[in-house]
């Protein structure tokens, strides 16, 4: 099996979603350790290896892509069965909670009770409808726009079990710009507003990423290295059971001493 087809299957696998993570992963070092013996034999032409590079980089975006439509769907999925337990909870309209007609105060409760409900249930739609608009412009990659709707969201609901996600896609919206600085500070509000939340190890990769972007850029290498190791580093200590993990290995192997 040659590179390219190598990485061919690693597309498939993505899209399709029939492979679990480690055979993924597996896929992923075969694609690399294939690209070593390439270069080793010197089988193909520098300029073919980097065509190569790139290929898996988008490989990597669109799986990234791939990931965040994941989480919209289980978060809506997540958001309905939410919504149909309150619904089953609220008391019918006209009745009251013992399920005897209502009369004075009691009918005046059993009413209130049925707009809380109600309230409550219109809510999480425009939450839900308001996080799914943001995330619909990041895939769409209206990156400008949906950084407006994503910081919008989290004015609007800066407790809700979508905002460390909106944050970070925030922060994806700035890297896919090439604003890395800004993209660096966005991250690590995910890290500092949401430490518990499943999308810090994420964040930390996605940031020492753009710290090397950021040395990339301004030809201050020296200077942003050693920053993107630290956050690597605390990525593989911190959370060794990430995903994330094997890629920042990579990464610190190609930062080295």
């Amino acid at each position: 099996m040659n590179l390219r087809v190598a990485a061919v299957v690693l597309a498939l696998a993505a899209f399709t979603g029939c492979v679990t993570v480690p055979e993924f992963r597996k896929l992923e070092r075969e694609v690399v350790e294939l690209k070593r013996g390439s270069e080793a034999g010197g089988g193909a032409s520098g300029a073919r290896l980097a065509d190569l590079g790139e290929e898996v980089a988008g490989l990597r975006d669109e799986v990234a892509r791939l990931r965040g439509a994941v989480e919209q769907a289980q978060h809506s999925a997540e958001s309905a069965m939410e919504e149909a337990r309150r619904a089953q909870q609220a008391p019918p309209a006209g009745s009251t909670a013992s399920g005897g007609a209502p009369s004075g105060a009691g009918a005046g409760a059993g009413a209130g009770t049925g707009v809380v409900a109600g309230t409550a249930a219109g809510s999480a739609r425009e939450e839900i409808s308001a996080y799914e608009e943001a995330f619909t412009l990041y895939r769409a990659k209206e990156y400008e726009a949906a950084i407006d709707r994503f910081g919008a969201f989290l004015q609007t609901h800066p407790s809700s079990d979508y905002a460390d996600n909106a944050q970070f896609w925030l922060a994806e919206c700035y890297f896919k710009l090439g604003d890395y600085e800004q993209a660096v500070l966005a991250f690590e509000e995910v890290v500092e507003k949401f430490p518990k939340g499943n999308k810090v190890p994420d964040a930390l990769y996605r940031q020492g990423i753009a710290m090397l972007e950021i040395g990339r850029e301004t030809g201050q290498e020296a200077r942003y290295r050693p920053a993107a190791r630290q956050i690597f580093e605390r990525l593989v200590s911190n959370y060794p059971e990430s995903e994330r993990v094997p890629e920042a290995r990579r990464q610190l192997e190609k930062l080295g001493t």
